[in-house]
């Protein structure tokens, strides 16, 4: 017998349907996305180009636009003021970001406490100031710390103690409120987040290092900590994102006072656009900022790499 041979065709290959027919023919598709890419080029790609431009070019708000080139930057990195908001922004970082992680902490294992009576009741009262208004809860302070009329003073003279010029002359005591004022506004969302990761830990692992003659200190820093890591690090990062973006507590409190020991980066970045009309010096600082963010958050990636091992 002779076996048959059957050869087989080769594939047709189509040529790709050119881009009008295959717009042509999903229309309906890229109708339903195309409100976002509208939305997303108009606020987000259009403004962040005209802010290109606009670093490089003089402008007061009106008239044409005059470039510049290099000025604004230059300009940027000679202002006395600006060194003093990295530096007031930097402490501010320095004291609110250990503090705040270990506040929170500290309050999320007590209210994680099973036998701790009313718990949810607290755990509302700690969330509450992250859910209101920074206008309100800066007028509340600005109740209590008032040089004047505030009612922090008037419990010290009531007491025969010296009333402390909170806001307006005293510079460390002007951070201090801030620093009070971001703490009692920002510590709920942290306990929040805290008290998840808390849920989350399995109670075969507490029991686990009770067998092994643990006590409950050793059980919080040899456990406890290292299955929070990830928290603490997102946390870190968001907080270190937020300061550099510190800008209602301060204004709405001191203005940057008093003689600018509350100044911060954004407040600057106000002062330079919004009261100064320098909207191309504005600009040019603003992504100055942007590039210090990124580099600090590349510092973070790297210190977390080694941290979680």
């Amino acid at each position: 017998m002779m076996s048959e041979v059957v050869l087989a065709r080769p594939p047709i290959v189509r040529p790709p349907k050119p881009l009008w027919r295959q717009v042509a023919e999903h229309w309906m598709d890229y109708l339903f996305i195309s409100p976002f890419f509208i939305t997303f080029f108009v606020f987000g790609l259009y403004p962040l180009g005209w802010a290109v431009q606009l670093s490089f070019s003089e402008w007061r708000g009106f008239g044409p636009m005059k470039y510049v080139g290099l000025d604004n930057y230059r300009a940027m990195l000679k202002d006395p003021y600006i060194v003093q908001a990295l530096v007031n922004t930097l402490q501010f970082a320095y004291i609110l970001l250990p503090t705040g992680i270990l506040i929170a902490i500290t309050l999320a294992v007590i209210l994680n406490n099973k036998n701790l009576t009313g718990r949810g009741i607290f755990r509302t009262i700690y969330f509450l100031p992250y859910v209101t208004s920074s206008v309100i809860v800066s007028i509340v302070f600005i109740q209590l710390f008032d040089d004047q009329m505030g009612w922090i003073n008037a419990g010290l003279k009531s007491i025969g103690l010296k009333p402390v010029k909170w806001l307006r002359s005293d510079p460390w005591a002007a951070k201090f409120v801030v620093i009070l004022l971001t703490h009692w506004m920002g510590i709920g969302y942290n306990i929040l987040l805290f008290l998840g990761g808390l849920q989350g830990i399995e109670p075969e692992i507490y029991e686990a290092a009770k067998i092994d003659g643990a006590n409950e200190w050793q059980t919080f820093w040899r456990v406890t900590i290292p299955l929070l890591r990830p928290i603490i690090f997102f946390l870190t990062v968001i907080a270190t994102i937020g300061l550099m973006n510190m800008f209602n507590e301060p204004y709405m409190l001191t203005r940057g006072g008093p003689r600018g020991a509350t100044l911060t980066l954004m407040l600057r970045l106000y002062q330079l656009g919004i009261g100064g009309s320098r909207f191309g010096d504005a600009s040019a600082f603003g992504f100055m900022i942007g590039i210090l963010v990124i580099f600090i958050s590349v510092i973070q990636m790297r210190l977390q790499r080694r941290w979680m091992g």
